[in-house]
C-alpha cells in the first residue's frame, strides 16, 4: 500500500551538519511510492530527506538493483586506495574497509598485500570471510566508498568513522553548484531509497573541522586526516590514469597464499 506524506504535514529542518535552517528544496517519489520532502541548508548547502522512514524497506536487499556499475567502482576503488596508501601512507599496517558490501573491495585490497578488513551493517562478507572487523579494534587507515550518503546522522556517522581510524578515505559525490533540481542529478537516486544525505564541499569542510581532521577533496574522493597532507599527492592519487602509473612503481607481496594458509589451518 503506498503511503504519501503532504508537504505540509512535514515540519521545515535543521541541518543535521552545521545545524542552521534548511529550506524545503523539493519532493520525489522514494521507492517509487513515497513521496519524500527534501530540505537544503541555507549556510552550508548539505541537502537531506525528511526522517527516512523507509529505510529499512529499502535495505531489503544491500545492493540497491539499479548499482550496476559496483564491480566497476570497486576496481576503481582498489587503484585509488592503493595509490594514496602508497604515496601518503606506506607505513600503515591494519586497514578497514566500512559499508564494505559482500567484501570485493577488501579481498582486492588483500591481493595486492594491504592488510585489509570488513565490515558492514546491512550486507553479507562473501567475498572475505574470516577477516571481519573485531570488536574495540582501531585501524590505520579506514575507508568508507559510498557510504556518507547513506547516514541519516552524518555527526553520528563520522564520529563512529573517527573513532576507528586517525586516516579516513570516503567518497561521496559533492552536490554540483548550483544545487541541480531533483529530477535532474542521477546520484539523488531517490527510486533506491538508500541515498538520503547529500553534501557540499563546504559542508565536509564542516565536518572536518568538527572533528579536528584536515579535509583534502579531489573529485568524489575526501581524505580526513589529523595530519596534514601532501595536496599534490593526493592529487595524483586520486586519479585513476595516475594512480595506476604510481601502483605500478610499487611493488608488494599479496596475501593471498598467506590467507589461505590461515584459512585452511586447524
Amino acid at each position: 500500500m503506498s503511503t504519501n506524506i503532504a508537504c505540509s504535514k512535514v515540519p521545515p529542518a535543521l541541518c543535521k551538519v552545521c545545524e542552521g535552517p534548511s529550506a524545503f528544496f523539493g519532493d520525489a517519489k522514494v521507492l517509487r511510492k513515497y513521496t519524500v520532502q527534501y530540505h537544503r541548508c541555507d549556510r552550508c548547502g548539505f541537502i537531506q530527506t525528511e526522517v527516512p522512514y523507509w529505510l529499512e524497506e529499502a535495505y531489503s536487499s544491500a545492493i540497491a538493483t539499479s548499482d550496476v556499475g559496483i564491480m566497476q567502482r570497486n576496481l576503481v576503488n582498489c587503484e585509488i586506495t592503493s595509490a594514496v596508501l602508497n604515496l601518503l601512507f606506506s607505513g600503515v599496517n591494519q586497514c578497514l574497509d566500512f559499508g564494505a558490501g559482500h567484501g570485493v573491495l577488501v579481498r582486492l585490497m588483500r591481493d595486492r598485500g594491504f592488510s585489509f578488513f570488513w565490515s558492514d551493517l546491512h550486507a553479507a562478507n562473501d567475498y572475505a570471510r574470516g577477516f571481519e572487523r573485531q570488536d574495540g579494534a582501531t585501524y590505520d587507515f579506514l575507508t568508507a566508498f559510498e557510504v556518507l550518503e547513506h547516514m541519516a546522522d552524518p555527526i553520528s556517522g563520522l564520529n563512529e568513522l573517527m573513532s576507528l581510524s586517525e586516516n579516513v578515505l570516503v567518497s561521496t559525490l559533492p552536490v554540483p553548484e548550483p544545487a541541480p533540481a531533483l529530477p535532474d542529478w542521477w546520484y539523488y537516486s531517490p527510486t533506491s531509497g538508500q541515498h538520503i544525505s547529500f553534501y557540499t564541499i563546504e559542508s565536509l569542510r564542516h565536518l572536518a573541522t568538527r572533528f579536528g581532521r584536515h579535509l583534502l577533496s579531489v573529485g568524489c574522493y575526501h581524505l580526513l586526516s589529523t595530519k596534514p597532507q601532501n595536496r599534490l599527492l593526493f592529487r595524483l592519487a586520486a586519479s585513476f590514469r595516475m594512480a595506476k602509473v604510481v601502483n605500478s612503481m610499487y611493488h608488494r607481496t599479496g596475501l593471498i597464499e598467506n590467507d589461505h594458509q590461515q584459512m585452511t589451518r586447524e
